[in-house]
């Protein structure tokens, strides 16, 4: 942000540096802004984390569940014994769950994207 407005004077760039550094070493907000997705990966930051690769394959693993809910469907409805059944519950509550988030992924980023383009 050094030369981002030339038109400031050298105490105001001294001000706006101290307000700087004062925010980059708040680490009740740098916690707050990573957990709203706003920090990305920089400097400090590893690219490659275990969340983030979950999150990358969600979808794959919703599409996995949902197979594994219908063959569970229908070896239920097939069989006289309550266990397929049950379990086809659980895989079914557990996809149900998956599709929640993918949504909720869905509308952010929509979400994030309109936001981005009325600012500009």
């Amino acid at each position: 942000m050094h030369d981002a407005n030339p038109k400031l004077t050298q105490q105001e760039r001294k001000i706006l540096e101290g307000i700087e550094q004062g925010l980059r070493s708040d680490a009740s907000l740098s916690r707050r802004l990573r957990s709203l997705g706003h920090a990305g990966a920089g400097p400090g930051r590893p690219e490659g984390t275990r969340g983030a690769a979950l999150r990358q394959r969600l979808g794959l693993i919703t599409g996995v569940l949902a197979l594994a809910c219908l063959a569970l469907f229908v070896l239920a409805s097939l069989s006289s014994s309550s266990g397929p059944l049950w379990l086809f519950a659980a895989v079914w509550v557990v996809t149900a769950v998956c599709l929640m988030r993918l949504l909720l992924r869905a509308v952010a980023r929509r979400r994030n994207a309109v936001a981005h383009r009325s600012a500009d």
